[in-house]
């Protein structure tokens, strides 16, 4: 595990977009974290994790930190800032969603995630400010990046692809999220359900040396939500 190469932005820009890094000391950041995870869109495509409060989040953040081949003990979150114009020509902006970098196991690459306001889902947010993440942490950092959108979220699954993101095997979730598969479809002896993740082109499956087990919750946080922290 190494140090990376340089700190994270406190802003990038895309071109309908700025991404701000996540503070711990903004409020604001927190209400649109809880409003992007917690209304019915998400609950139904992303699942309902039990994430309510701010000191949940911060457990959740803490134990999926980055930790190789490069080690950063700080949330990666960007969240993002919709540009927007009165009809006086004065440009403000508002909170819409959010982009995450990520680490659930030492064993397989960080993995990018997206999350928007149910209002201003479908319109090439999640896309355009993925996009420039994954663009920074590539051309920054030079680590290899994975994706594991639910396949039954078609929306998900259309970024990853518009992101140039390609079959990347499978990996076992130990939550309960994901789909049983028979042996024909790749399940492998064990318990636990699998889920298929994207890599990006050039790199190795993520199962190529056997599937390996994920939770949600990183790996010293599997049991956060049994506890109800």
């Amino acid at each position: 595990m190494t140090a990376p190469p340089s700190p994270p932005p406190l802003q990038l820009t895309s071109p309908r977009l700025t991404l701000e890094l996540f503070s711990r000391s903004n409020p604001a950041h927190y209400a649109l974290m809880l409003g992007v995870i917690n209304n019915p869109i998400a609950h139904a495509t992303m699942g309902d994790y039990g994430i309510r409060t701010a000191s949940q989040l911060d457990a959740l953040n803490q134990a999926t930190f980055l930790r190789s081949p490069i080690s950063f003990p700080q949330e990666l979150i960007y969240i993002l800032q919709l540009h927007l114009k009165s009809d006086a020509e004065t440009e403000t902006e508002t909170m819409i969603g959010a982009v995450t970098l990520a680490q659930r196991s030492s064993t397989i690459p960080p993995d990018i995630g997206w999350a928007l306001l149910p209002a201003y889902m479908g319109k090439g947010y999640a896309t355009e400010a993925a996009g420039e993440l994954l663009r920074w942490v590539r051309e920054s950092w030079g680590v290899g990046v994975c994706t594991w959108p639910d396949e039954r979220n078609g929306g998900s699954v259309r970024v990853a692809e518009k992101l140039g993101f390609v079959d990347g095997g499978f990996v076992r979730s130990v939550d309960g999220h994901g789909e049983v598969r028979d042996e024909d479809e790749g399940r492998v002896d064990g318990g636990g359900e699998l889920i298929r993740t994207w890599v990006l082109p050039g790199m190795r499956r993520l199962d190529e040396g056997g599937v390996v087990e994920i939770s949600f919750w990183g790996e010293q946080g599997g049991g956060m939500r049994a506890r109800g922290e």
